[in-house]
C-alpha cells in the first residue's frame, strides 16, 4: 500500500484535510495507519522538540537551523519501524508532516538560497541515505492563501498534539513573516521534487476555497498519482 504525507503551514488546514481523509479511507474499507510528527510526546526527540517550540531553548534566530533539523529527523528515526511494521500488514500510511516539513522550516531560517540548498541537501541525506526512514510515495503540500493562515494563527488552536504548549502559540506560530518565508521554501519544493506537488486551495482572487472542494483536489491528486 501507498504512503502518503500532508504538508502545509502552521494554520493552513492541514488538520480538517486529514479529517476528511481519514473519514474516506473509512467509507471505502481501505486499511489505514495514521502518524503525527513532530511527536513531542515521545521521549528524547520529541521531548527536546517540545522544548524548543516552547521557547525554551531560544527564539528561532538564537538555536541553529541544523541542530533543529537533527532533533526532527531523531523523532522520525524512532518512529521509521513503526510505519514499516504497518507498511508489512500492508496498510495505507498516512502521515501529517514528514521529511519536508523540516526543510522548510528549517531552510526558511538561512537567507541565503546557498546556505538553504546546502541544509535541504544535509537534511535529505541525513533522513534517507543516514537514517534510512521510509520514503512517502506522494507529499501534498496545501498552498493556502497567506491570509487565511494568518487568520487562523490569530485564533485558539486545539488539539491532543498540543497539549505541551498548554492553549500557547509555539515560536514558529507567532512569526508570520517568517511563515511566508515557509511557504516560499514549500513551493521551492514542489516546482524541484517529483515526489512533492502543491495543491491550491484558492481561487485566482485568492479566496480560501470551501473544504469540500479542497478536499475534492486532494482525491483528485491522489488518483492522479495512482495512489488511489
Amino acid at each position: 500500500m501507498s504512503f502518503i504525507v500532508i504538508e502545509g503551514l502552521d494554520g493552513s488546514g492541514k488538520s480538517t484535510q486529514l479529517k476528511y481523509l481519514r473519514n474516506y479511507f473509512d467509507r471505502e474499507g481501505i486499511d489505514f495507519f495514521f502518524m503525527h510528527f513532530p511527536r513531542t510526546e515521545a521521549p528524547i526527540f520529541g521531548e527536546m522538540i517540545a522544548r524548543f517550540l516552547r521557547g525554551d531553548l531560544g527564539k528561532i534566530e538564537e538555536v541553529d537551523p541544523y541542530l533543529v533539523a537533527l532533533l526532527y529527523a531523531g523523532d522520525r528515526m524512532d518512529a521509521a519501524d513503526i510505519i514499516r511494521s504497518e507498511q508489512k500488514k500492508k496498510k495505507l500510511v498516512l502521515v501529517d508532516r514528514y521529511v519536508y516539513s523540516n526543510i522548510a522550516f528549517q531552510c526558511a531560517k538561512l537567507k541565503d538560497s546557498a546556505g538553504q540548498e546546502k541544509l535541504r541537501n544535509w537534511i535529505l541525506h541525513m533522513e534517507y541515505e543516514h537514517f534510512r526512514i521510509p520514503r512517502p510515495d506522494l507529499n501534498l503540500f496545501l498552498d493556502v492563501p497567506f491570509s487565511f493562515t494568518a487568520a487562523n494563527l490569530s485564533e485558539k488552536r486545539e488539539g491532543r498534539e498540543r497539549d505541551y504548549l498548554a492553549g500557547q502559540q509555539d515560536i514558529h506560530e507567532k512569526d508570520l513573516q517568517f511563515q511566508q518565508r515557509v511557504r516560499d521554501v514549500y513551493l521551492h519544493l514542489t516546482a524541484s521534487q517529483p515526489d512533492c506537488i502543491s495543491i491550491p486551495c484558492y481561487t485566482p482572487d485568492e479566496t480560501m476555497l470551501a473544504e469540500d472542494k479542497i478536499f475534492g483536489k486532494i482525491l483528485n491528486a491522489l488518483k492522479d498519482k495512482k495512489i488511489l
